[in-house]
């Protein structure tokens, strides 16, 4: 299969382009995950029943995400289409992803119903996800990675805020319309804001199931930099979403809060400024002095100080205060991932196989928080307090982030 890499410098115009559709997915997400799923998930199921039914539901979702996105970046390296070879897969999985929000809208006390809906989510946004993340190999210079991933981060972060902030104003029913029709801006301005290469004229050998499923592996003994900034990154997301997926019940069962909504909020308001302080900048300073190891290792034991400080807190204030914290480390952390993904990945025409192999490290950090939470929770419940339980969660959650911060001196292709 022939090369199709056309880098350039990209205009702060043209790096707000590449990233908005990052911003209206993570929107989207922080709606989801953070508040909308586990508040429907208690409405249908009840109290009892909510941990595992939420825990079932996103392992389900996640184990999707993990197959469908390699599988996806591959198909798209493969694509011969005059918008290129990411864009038209961004837009079938787009729409994808908004049907299922419509039928999440309307599945009423239906579990059944519902989970069908978040299941078509997680399906379509990950192949959309999959094209999507490859476009930053595609199209960004190297000595502008940091920038692009600052820019990624930044978006992330910026999302958080208005992720949490339209769930707390609308219904739930009117809350999937408007993450449908945030979802269709940002592909729209992505899809005529990039300038993707004309791929018609790609080279693509054609292949055997056999052959494209030998063509979805990164062998380790070749390239065992790419595994280990994997296995970093699968520890600090297996952390992230723990928090992530069961914060609103922390609040509910420890801090004994009856609507966690609002400070759910405030707490993301703080994380977002924490991150807004420390994105951009680290993004910049990473392709200045090319640390990006030390910058994955301190962003990434903030957000374990954090996680470990819930295990022991009694006040709000300092649980407040602890959002921000976390954001400063999480904008460090991300300002330094894609780069530090996009450093190592082999050489080749195969950036959305590689990307998408990538963020399976995400998707099984999802699985895993969800399975791990499940079989913590669930016996932990019987013996002491739930909200205690949520305790020891999160003293679990303080060692995924540290693991994943020693990992990354184990990387030795990049600084």
């Amino acid at each position: 299969m022939g090369e199709s890499r056309n880098t350039q410098h990209l205009s702060w115009t043209q790096n707000m382009a590449l990233s908005f559709y990052w911003l209206t997915s993570n929107i989207q997400w922080t709606a989801l995950i953070i508040i909308v799923v586990p508040r429907a998930v208690l409405y249908i199921v009840g109290r009892n029943a909510s941990t595992g039914t939420l825990s079932a539901l996103v392992f389900t979702g996640s184990l999707i995400a993990t197959v469908v996105q390699p599988w996806a970046g591959w198909v798209s390296d493969r694509v011969r289409h005059a918008w290129g070879r990411r864009r038209p897969y961004i837009m079938w999985g787009t729409f994808g992803n908004v049907v299922g929000l419509i039928v999440m809208g309307y599945s009423g006390h239906s579990l059944i119903l519902f989970a069908l809906g978040y299941l078509m989510v997680q399906f379509f946004s990950n192949l959309a996800q999959a094209a999507y993340q490859a476009l930053i190999p595609d199209l960004v210079a190297e000595d502008q990675r940091g920038l692009a991933s600052g820019w990624m981060g930044f978006m992330t972060q910026f999302a958080i805020i208005f992720g949490a902030l339209i769930p707390n104003y609308f219904g739930d029913r009117t809350v999937f319309w408007i993450l449908a029709l945030v979802l269709l801006l940002g592909w729209a301005v992505t899809q005529w804001g990039v300038q993707e290469q004309d791929s018609r004229n790609l080279s693509v050998t054609p292949v055997t199931v056999v052959q494209g499923l030998r063509q979805l592996w990164i062998s380790p003994r070749r390239f065992p930099d790419f595994w280990w900034v994997f296995a970093t990154r699968l520890m600090v997301m297996l952390g992230f979403a723990t928090l992530e997926n069961y914060l609103f019940y922390y609040l509910k069962f420890t801090v004994g809060l009856k609507t966690p909504e609002a400070t759910v909020f405030r707490i993301l308001v703080l994380l977002t400024l924490g991150s807004l302080i420390s994105v951009l900048i680290a993004g910049w300073i990473s392709d200045r002095v090319h640390k990006r190891k030390i910058l994955v290792f301190i962003g990434g034991m903030m957000m374990g100080i954090t996680a470990l400080t819930f295990v022991f807190a009694h006040s709000m204030l300092l649980i407040l205060s602890m959002g921000l914290v976390f954001g400063i480390g999480y904008g460090i952390y991300l300002s330094t991932d894609w780069a530090l993904a996009v450093d190592v990945l082999p050489p080749g025409p195969t950036q959305g196989r590689s990307m998408g192999l990538w963020q399976a490290s995400f998707n099984l950090g999802q699985v895993g928080a969800g399975f791990i939470a499940g079989l913590l929770i669930a016996p932990l419940s019987h013996v002491m307090p739930l909200g205690e339980a949520y305790r020891l969660l999160f003293l679990v959650t303080f060692f995924y982030f540290a693991v994943g911060s020693v990992f990354i001196y184990r990387v030795r292709q990049t600084a």
